[in-house]
């Protein structure tokens, strides 16, 4: 049987950065937790001592649940995510869910798995929040995303092209998303001194091209179209070319998710990427709080970054 000494050596590194890896701790360069990965897969090193020391109170399982909407986000981190939790000797349970509603009969269902901790991605209601769940979004208790920052520093970056009258599509079935990113499209637009237009603001959900189908009708003009989703991006494209109205030339877009969708896109989207390696890095650290049962330490707010392609131009 392997042990982490074996590890250690395959993946080149010290046995502190291998329990480091298999714990999640943060500090590690990524090619060395790469390297301690594939050693842990290539010799089947399973360590149950974290589980072991929680078997008689919970499974061995990680369930983690994701809404519909952020599937495309989670699509190219899960394989790697999965991986750091098999190493810690534990299996992960995916969900998820579309509506409200649905979140919560799917947080009833892994309830009764008894899961070592449930991780949740994007905006979960106080009430429905266990001991042992860790959300990654917005809360006080969650791992926090600085979604105000990021449509502030979207609508910074379409003011500095030039662009003054910017639509924002939010998405009403995450409201505590969306007065967040309505905080920093007012802000952008108060440090500019420019006027709030309450029409430029389109509410829908996801994937729904009502709100978007009404704006263009109201042949209200715009020089750009800001969306929180790059699938809601690849509505707008379509829709917009429907109506003759060429992207970037007359409308520019962008958006606040940065998925491998933005690049595939024609045109490649302009985007606030959106740091879900950090975030699930960070949910790895609240795991082995769990697993070593620490005291939770104060969550970071992780911000975007701005990622700058041919789907936003000047307009003059």
């Amino acid at each position: 049987m392997a042990t982490i000494t074996d590890v250690s050596r395959l993946a080149k590194v010290s046995k502190a950065t291998v329990s480091r890896v298999l714990t999640g701790s943060r500090g590690v360069r990524e090619e060395s937790r790469e390297a301690v990965l594939k050693a842990v897969e290539s010799l089947n090193y399973r360590p149950n001592i974290f589980a072991q020391s929680l078997a008689r109170e919970h499974s061995n399982q990680v369930a983690v649940l994701v809404r519909d909407a952020d599937a495309s986000q989670l699509s190219a981190y899960l394989p790697q995510f999965t991986r750091a939790i098999q190493a810690m000797g534990l299996e992960l349970v995916l969900g998820f869910a579309s509506q409200s509603d649905e979140l919560s009969q799917q947080l009833d269902r892994f309830s009764q798995l008894n899961p070592v901790a449930t991780i949740v991605l994007g905006a979960c209601p106080q009430q429905m929040l266990g001991p042992r769940t860790i959300v990654i979004g917005i809360g006080e208790q969650a791992i926090r995303y600085d979604y105000t920052f990021a449509c502030e520093s979207a609508l910074r970056y379409l003011l500095s092209q030039g662009h003054r009258q910017v639509a924002i599509w939010l998405d009403d079935d995450e409201a505590q998303i969306s007065d967040e990113l309505l905080t920093g499209y007012r802000q952008a637009l108060q440090n500019q001194s420019l006027p709030f237009n309450r029409e430029l603001v389109i509410h829908g959900q996801h994937g729904s091209e009502h709100s978007l189908l009404e704006l263009l009708n109201r042949y209200l003009p715009f020089s750009a179209l800001l969306v929180r989703r790059d699938g809601d991006a690849a509505v707008a494209i379509r829709l917009l070319r429907e109506f003759n109205i060429a992207v970037p030339g007359e409308v520019s877009l962008m958006s606040l998710e940065d998925s491998p969708l933005a690049v595939q896109l024609s045109p490649p989207l302009t985007c606030i990427h959106y740091p879900l390696a950090e975030l699930f890095d960070a949910a790895l650290d609240k795991l082995a709080q769990i697993l070593h049962k620490q005291t939770h330490h104060e969550n970071a707010l992780l911000r975007g970054r701005l990622v700058i392609r041919q789907s936003v131009s000047k307009f003059s």
